[in-house]
């Protein structure tokens, strides 16, 4: 009967005995003014009055908290042990409208929640936001985004932007913010 009951204790016993697994490390994404191209550079002339930053979008299947890896064979990997940390457009919306108002071509920039009145709306739809690892020894974060410019219920104008940032370091944060202040400046500056 000991013998029996020591057995029976014994799988319980064993997570004890065994290493830790290793622990998830979490990642945001700011807007970096100085990671951000040259291209940022504000339109010429006075602003164009304010912008309410209406909505963020991240796409499928970038819209997970896991890391999306873009493989060499084509596929698309999650990283279980790195992950933004909270859902992309989350994290994304403030970084956003910090955007807006570092690119001094509006007046001001105000959040979605914002009871105060705009002259217009913007619409962020993020297309890509990955780990580019399909060259062999490189790591980059990417991001591609659009950005579309509402007034009175009807689209005004519209741009894209990419950016990359070398990630070989493993700074996540770092990558991401740099390749997220670069897609959404040369976006702003096409506008």
């Amino acid at each position: 009967m000991k013998r029996l009951t020591a057995l029976a204790v014994l799988p319980l016993l064993a997570g004890c005995l065994t290493s830790a697994p290793p622990s998830v490390a979490t990642w945001t994404i700011a807007y970096a003014p100085a990671r951000a191209a040259s291209s940022a550079v504000p339109a010429e002339g006075a602003p164009r009055g304010s912008v309410r930053i209406a909505q963020v979008v991240v796409r499928a299947p970038y819209d997970a908290k896991a890391l999306a890896v873009l493989r060499p064979n084509g596929s698309l990997a999650f990283d279980p042990y790195n992950q933004f940390a909270a859902l992309p457009a989350a994290l994304l919306k403030g970084a956003v409208q910090d955007a807006f108002l570092a690119h001094g071509a509006f007046r001001a920039a105000v959040p979605s929640a914002s009871q105060v009145a705009t002259e217009l709306s913007a619409e962020t739809t993020v297309t890509r936001l990955a780990l580019d690892c399909r060259t062999p020894g490189e790591r980059r974060a990417t991001v591609a985004l659009t950005v579309l410019l509402v007034k009175d219920r009807v689209a005004y104008a519209s741009a894209a932007g990419e950016g990359s940032a070398d990630a070989a370091d493993g700074d996540y944060t770092r990558a991401f913010s740099e390749a997220f202040s670069r897609a959404v400046a040369a976006a702003l500056a096409r506008l």
